[in-house]
């Protein structure tokens, strides 16, 4: 067995994460990494594991700063085991954050949000490697419940499986005239459709009541994504009325996945349902490139604020997924139970 802390092979890399994850986790990719450890400044290590020679174990680690000058790293839809190697993984969880710890310096913690279904079993093996629940950021990880739709099937089956209201109100967009856009790797996404993404992110936002993102962070994720030199890939929709913008997403690309990653609509013409329309002509498109699975990216039953929007998903159909969640490995215990009991830093990060 060889842990490897600073992996160099990409091909071998996304190969592996693709091949062993389903949807493929972008989020674990070689693109991803670089995407924040170059153009958003945090450092990426990447571990791997290595039996007899073959790649079994894939970890890519981002760290993220805390206040006080503190740290933290995040492993987003990982840890990624090789399929064959499931039943043996519970042997080699300890060495792997026995060399976690000794790679990531003075990090108060590191979170994993595994990439496997809700096992209690699992819940209660990561319990007793030491992992806990995160008591601090426990809004910023990734969605612990998701909606996925098989796009192998045809495109007849996915309109009379898809409930009754949704099917009709893609069709009545096509009818009023609304007009699907997409912009891809294959021609570079202008600013000024940038522009109209953030200024619908903003309207909605206000309309919601919820946060986004700097205009400069969808920039970056688009003119890093949009080209067609990596694995990952991204494309721009823009659903269009009389010239005017009235919704738009973003989808990326990646393995054997379509992911909507992020989405923004108008307060005009909504009963011009874009964007029932906008998701459709989505999925074609990722069923059109041979892509098996469209992930609808975060769905809760629990959690009212996104009532709506998770009501609006399984008009598509699909499986709902919850995952693992969180859980946190302590480096720190002084540092990490400090900040959870500071009523700054509750303030600033929730």
């Amino acid at each position: 067995m060889e842990i490897i802390a600073d992996y160099k092979n990409k091909t071998e890399w996304n190969n592996f994460v693709a091949d062993n994850t389903s949807p493929s986790s972008f989020l674990q990719s070689w693109e991803w990494g670089e995407f924040n450890e170059k153009i958003l400044g945090n450092k990426v290590v990447r571990l791997a594991m290595l039996v007899d020679n073959k790649l079994v174990m894939t970890a890519s680690l981002i760290r993220k700063e805390l206040p006080s000058g503190h740290f933290y790293y995040y492993c987003p839809r990982g840890i990624v085991w090789a399929k064959d190697f499931m039943d043996k993984r519970a042997d080699y969880y300890r060495p792997i954050l026995k060399k976690a710890e000794a790679e990531l310096g003075e990090a108060v913690f590191l979170r994993l949000d595994l990439p496997y279904e809700h096992k209690d079993y699992l819940a209660g093996f990561l319990g007793r490697l030491g992992f806990r629940k995160p008591k601090i950021l426990t809004k910023t990880s990734e969605p612990k419940s998701t909606l996925l739709l098989d796009i192998t099937r045809s495109e007849e089956d996915l309109l009379e499986k898809m409930n009754q209201k949704t099917r009709y109100n893609i069709r009545l967009a096509e009818k009023k005239g609304v007009k699907i856009r997409i912009m891809n790797y294959e021609s570079r996404i202008m600013d000024k459709d940038i522009e109209k993404f953030y200024q619908l992110s903003k309207e909605m936002a206000g309309r919601n009541k919820i946060k986004i993102y700097e205009r400069s962070y969808y920039e970056k994720l688009v003119n890093f994504f949009g080209q067609g030199d990596k694995d990952v890939k991204l494309k721009l929709y823009l659903a269009e009325y009389e010239g005017r913008a009235l919704g738009s997403i973003m989808v990326v690309y990646f393995g054997n996945g379509a992911t909507y990653l992020h989405g923004a609509s108008s307060n005009e013409h909504r009963e011009l349902m874009p964007n029932y329309l906008l998701q459709w002509k989505a999925i074609m498109e990722a069923k059109k490139e041979g892509y098996k699975i469209y992930d609808f990216w975060g769905v809760s039953e629990e959690n009212r604020h996104w009532a709506g929007i998770t009501r609006f998903k399984h008009g598509f159909g699909g499986k709902t997924v919850e995952y693992l969640g969180s859980w946190d490995y302590v480096l720190n215990k002084k540092w990490y139970n400090l900040l959870w009991g500071a009523k700054f830093f509750k303030k600033i990060i929730p």
